[in-house]
């Protein structure tokens, strides 16, 4: 069982003020993580790219500066800096606000209740390529009708 630290106010305290005391450092001698780094230079590494240079030989670059990084770090890297890498992140916060369903009044609820008991009793018989099939559609949790795959078997 982990065991839960706890600390007096006063060493708390005495923390903030030790850290507010702290000289800064240079901006020369802090460390950054590869995509920060990359995230300062991308115009560089975008110029050199448009030269000809191919993500190799910015690599043999970096290592005689003493920066060592892989291609794919670097690839990688690269595309979180030009927000191409976001893109999965997007596509999730867009499904988030499309499977929110907004707000109903009594009467649109009592009126579409009655649809969705036929969608869920399967009342409703499903036409493809003129067979008819009795499969019955259940109400899907984003509010749309499903059908069960037994077509075709």
């Amino acid at each position: 069982m982990p065991v839960v630290r706890s600390y007096r106010r006063r060493q708390w305290e005495a923390l903030g003020r030790r850290l507010d005391a702290l000289p800064e450092k240079a901006k020369d001698d802090q460390s950054l993580k590869v995509g920060d780094g990359v995230r300062t230079i991308r115009t560089q590494i975008s110029a050199a790219r448009e030269k000809g240079y191919t993500l190799n030989e910015l690599i043999e670059q970096a290592t005689q500066e003493g920066i060592d990084v892989s291609v794919n770090s670097l690839r990688y890297a690269m595309r979180r800096a030009e927000q191409k890498g976001r893109v999965r992140q997007d596509r999730k916060e867009a499904m988030r606000s499309r499977s929110v369903a907004p707000t109903q009044n009594k009467t649109s609820v009592q009126a579409s209740s009655g649809q969705d008991n036929a969608l869920r009793t399967g009342s409703k018989r499903k036409e493809d390529k003129g067979t008819t099939t009795s499969g019955q559609q259940v109400q899907g949790f984003l509010g749309f009708p499903i059908s069960p795959d037994t077509e075709n078997l």
